[in-house]
């Protein structure tokens, strides 16, 4: 199996173990919100591109993770989002995402792989077509490029 193919299994397979995601895709970002048979929180895992270095291949990801946004239907005067799930919302997505950002923070996997850039987590409100909540954030990682095993 290709380093390629290793680290995209990898990073699906660690949303995979997460009991607190329902579904994962792997569309580019702005189709996420299309699939009506979407359980959530989803994951969408979205490989922006691919850089073969001499000692290891860095592949980057758009990292989507989004919640349905619930709306209590009772008139409040409140500022302070409790007629909504937002604020849950937040939590449990970044929850998610903090888990990932950290297993790999700690190097815990057999195929060394490294992030060897993280954004901050960015905040969606109300987010596509379905007004989803949730957080993105760009990541590239790095596996150790093994060249041809031929030689």
């Amino acid at each position: 199996m290709n380093e390629v193919s290793q680290l995209n299994d990898f990073v699906i397979g660690r949303f995979e173990n997460n009991p607190l995601v329902n579904t994962i895709s792997i569309v580019p970002t702005f189709d996420i919100d299309g699939n009506k048979e979407n359980i959530y929180p989803l994951v969408n895992i979205d490989l922006i591109d691919n850089d073969i270095q001499t000692d290891v291949f860095v592949l980057s990801y758009k990292i989507t993770i989004l919640q349905q946004r619930d709306v209590k239907p009772v008139k409040t005067n409140s500022k302070l989002l409790d007629d909504t799930n937002y604020l849950d919302n937040i939590n449990e997505t970044s929850s998610i995402a903090a888990d990932f950002i950290n297993y790999l923070r700690w190097k815990n996997n057999d195929l060394v792989i490294e992030i060897q850039s993280l954004s901050k987590l960015n905040l969606l409100k109300k987010w596509g077509q379905n007004g989803l909540d949730g957080v993105q954030f760009d990541i590239d990682l790095s596996i150790y490029n093994r060249g041809s095993q031929n030689d």
